[in-house]
């Protein structure tokens, strides 16, 4: 169990209380920002089911987006539970819930309910589809594949003559969670200067079409769709950009856009900048334009003569963007990663020593640390209920009515 003193002082968000209701991702990845920046970041877990992350991933996706949490399960829609809820909301800066559209309201918790008891507080509605417009979207559960869908994003990838493929790994989650976290801010500063709290409307389906560039701009002036498969293997403008396999079976990703990286890369591979096929001042090869092959072809021969750290290796001495291809294999022992310290140790509630990514990004002056793994099932039920009023025998009494619950499992199978 941890009672809030037990958080160690760190980060640029100590002080700042944050509850948490939301399963799997996106809604807790929000959360978990806050939690390794210093905040007390409380998760709301339903004594009713599990959060399936808890079990997903061997337990590992729980480990990575709920470290340095406290837990309570609460059973928020019994009357004794609204109580609970309600009292717990009255000492939060922020609540950010994630479920279908409009649902904390069919619970009874309007916006306006939850400012009578806390007039600074700031609260982040989340939902696949928001919690207006079409009664019939409002109303669906969202995933992120069928958001992934929905948004366009799954439309784009994939290869040109091939179907739509899913982006990996639970993109629109992560976008939704990012906007709600700097939402959820944006608002707190709001209150800190007004003395009056906000709430916000996210959907996820939103946030995955705002991250897609200007695409939607060309489409409305000019109806033209991107095609799919940009860049997949091979970009759809330019040749010298794409993917590349080397001699020893590996893969690189090469980008040469621009006069001077695009001067300097056919330089390198042997062919006159400036010649009929490569005329001086070029921005890049054009993809249908006859020196594309012979690019390609020089590129691909040199390539069938090198592994793919050489290839990226001479690419990096000359400057043209290119990367091998990394799994978690190479990654693990790459030297950047390495001398940046992106993997990180943490120890378990359950006494393990795991090891992932650290948190991003790094402050100078107030760093973020990893204090405790992801808590068991309602592990600091009683802690947080005393620090809000409760006293033991209230504390038992829900227990003995299920209003609250807690077990050993932490995650996995």
């Amino acid at each position: 169990m941890a009672k809030h003193t037990d958080i160690p002082a760190f980060g640029n968000l100590q002080g700042v209380k944050v509850v948490v209701s939301a399963v799997s991702t996106a809604g807790p990845f929000a959360g978990e920002l806050f939690a390794e920046q210093g905040a007390d970041v409380i998760w709301l877990e339903s004594p009713k089911g599990i959060d399936p992350l808890r079990w997903t991933q061997d337990g590992w996706g729980v480990q990575n987006e709920r470290r340095n949490m406290r837990t309570l399960m609460l059973d928020v829609v019994s009357g004794e539970g609204r109580d609970v809820f309600l009292k717990l909301i009255e000492g939060v800066d922020i609540f950010i819930e994630a479920s279908r559209g409009g649902q904390w309201d069919k619970w009874g918790y309007s916006d306006e309910l939850l400012w009578e008891r806390n007039p600074k507080l700031v609260i982040g509605h989340m939902s696949g589809y928001g919690s207006t417009g079409d009664p019939a979207y409002v109303n669906l559960p969202g995933y992120d594949f069928t958001v992934n869908a929905f948004s366009g994003l799954m439309y784009l990838n994939g290869y040109k003559d091939g179907p739509p493929y899913m982006i990996q790994k639970f993109v629109t989650d992560y976008y939704a969670g990012l906007f709600a976290y700097g939402s959820a801010l944006a608002a707190y500063v709001g209150a800190l200067r007004t003395g009056k709290g906000d709430s916000f409307d996210l959907a996820q389906f939103e946030a995955a079409v705002r991250c897609q560039g200007g695409l939607f701009g060309k489409w409305f002036e000019k109806g033209i769709q991107e095609e799919r498969g940009a860049g997949a293997p091979r970009d759809n403008i330019s040749a010298g950009a794409g993917y590349y396999e080397c001699k020893d079976g590996e893969g690189v990703y090469l980008f040469t856009a621009g006069q001077g990286p695009t001067k300097k890369a056919l330089d390198f591979f042997g062919l006159e900048y400036g010649s009929e096929l490569f005329p001086e001042g070029i921005p890049s090869v054009g993809i249908d334009t006859p020196g594309a092959p012979v690019f390609d072809g020089a590129i691909e021969a040199y390539c069938a003569e090198h592994t793919a750290a050489e290839f990226a290796d001479a690419m990096a001495k000359i400057g043209i963007p290119c990367s091998v291809v990394m799994n978690y294999e190479m990654m693990e022992e790459h030297p950047h990663y390495l001398a940046r310290n992106t993997w990180v140790e943490w120890d378990t509630v359950d006494g393990k020593t795991v090891k992932g990514v650290t948190s991003v990004p790094r402050f100078k002056n107030n760093p973020s640390t990893i204090w405790r793994g992801c808590p068991s099932q309602g592990m600091d039920n009683d802690d947080i209920l005393s620090e809000i009023g409760f006293d033991e025998s209230e504390i038992a009494e829900l227990y003995e009515k299920k209003i609250i619950r807690k077990t050993d499992y932490v995650g996995g199978l």
